[in-house]
């Protein structure tokens, strides 16, 4: 059978990024390949822009007379944050045992196989934010991994692959239009990704769909399971990756009390059991959820496959916001209305949402995301 390897972040603590990785993993051996993703040193989620611009917010907080006593509050969580880190990436690495297959080796830019790229027939990279600058390793001018230049051109594919903001810092430029200009064929997840592309190399990339939408429902509640702190009862689902503000809490309350809902929190630190909940929890509490609020853009790409009413907030981050591709997700399905800025003050519409535009549109866009998915391949 043929070969085609992936090229991802490799997390193991976010479920985006996890349940990513198998539904292209999942869509690739539709297409007629035997797939692995390929393990790598590159992409991390911290680098030194991310770390300059921390130091300049500390610096900043530091003129603040509160400001030593917001920095012992910041450092405790973030403590609690790794510890509780640490239990989750054992049951993460497990989820991918069972349903992602890996390489036996890793690559990095300096140690690239000889015959890694006689290996496979094609190379995706995709889906996640592989293409943004502030996450690579290196500010040099010469792309690497997260371009695939260590193989042909001809071999060279993308999928969903997103930048993760809407234009790119001038000392990123050389490289991200150097890479750019190698790829066969450019897929991505933003309409903003659209027009860095042909700012940057005059060339058509085109929008598609992130790969967990191209799953159907059944297919992910096949590898559903429920967790045992999963209430009897019905419950209000939170996934917030930033802060979640004083208004946004006071919100989340005040929705629960209206429809007398227990308050689930996934990314609560306090609470190491739930913390630690797998991608397949992941799935089956959003599926089984009254409804769902989250800054994160797989939980509303989850929220439509799995028709959970959902209200979406804009992240509370540090760096350049990100908030680009979930406005493309909303606009593509007509979903503008779920944002908490629109609907915080229309309570008879928290609840009430009607799928059925959506789940037309959804399979209009597998459609049409899988037909350039496989062109991408015999062009």
């Amino acid at each position: 059978m043929r070969k085609a390897a992936i090229i991802t972040l490799n997390g193991y603590f976010n479920y985006g990024n996890r349940l990513q990785n198998y539904a292209l993993q999942e869509v690739i051996k539709q297409l007629g390949f035997e797939v692995e993703t390929i393990l790598h040193h590159e992409l991390p989620h911290v680098n030194n822009e991310t770390k300059i611009f921390n130091n300049v917010k500390r610096l900043a907080r530091n003129l603040n007379p509160f400001s030593l006593k917001r920095k012992i509050s910041n450092k405790m969580l973030s403590n609690k944050k790794k510890y509780a880190i640490k239990y989750r990436i054992p049951e993460f690495k497990k989820f991918t045992e069972k349903y992602i297959k890996e390489t036996n080796f890793t690559i990095s830019s300096d140690n690239i196989p000889d015959n890694l790229a006689n290996k496979y027939e094609y190379f995706v990279v995709g889906s996640d934010q592989v293409w943004n600058p502030f996450y690579q390793k290196r500010e040099n001018i010469l792309p690497a991994i997260e371009y695939l230049t260590f193989a042909p051109k001809e071999k060279r594919l993308s999928y969903a692959a997103s930048f993760g903001i809407t234009s790119i810092p001038e000392k990123f430029i050389p490289r991200v239009r150097n890479g750019l200009m190698g790829m066969k064929s450019i897929l991505v997840r933003e309409h903003a990704g659209i027009e860095i592309v042909k700012k940057l190399t005059g060339r058509k990339a085109h929008v598609v769909l992130d790969p967990t939408m191209l799953l159907t429902k059944e297919k992910w509640l096949s590898i559903a399971k429920p967790h045992n702190k999963k209430p009897r009862s019905k419950y209000l689902l939170t996934y917030f990756l930033g802060k979640i503000s004083k208004e946004s809490a006071s919100f989340i309350n005040q929705v629960a009390e209206e429809y007398d809902l227990e308050v689930i929190h996934l990314e609560n630190y306090e609470d190491i059991e739930l913390f630690k909940a797998d991608p397949s929890h992941f799935i089956d509490f959003i599926n089984s959820a009254s409804i769902f609020l989250t800054d994160s853009f797989h939980g509303v790409a989850f929220s439509i496959v799995l028709e959970t009413p959902f209200i979406v907030f804009e992240r509370e981050e540090n760096g350049p916001s990100m908030y680009s591709r979930i406005e493309t997700l909303l606009q593509t399905f007509d979903l503008e209305n779920r944002q908490y800025i629109r609907i915080k003050k229309r309570p008879l519409e928290w609840m009430a949402i009607d799928f059925t535009k959506a789940k037309e549109i959804l399979n209009e866009e597998r459609r049409k995301s899988l037909f350039l998915f496989r062109n991408s391949f015999i062009q």
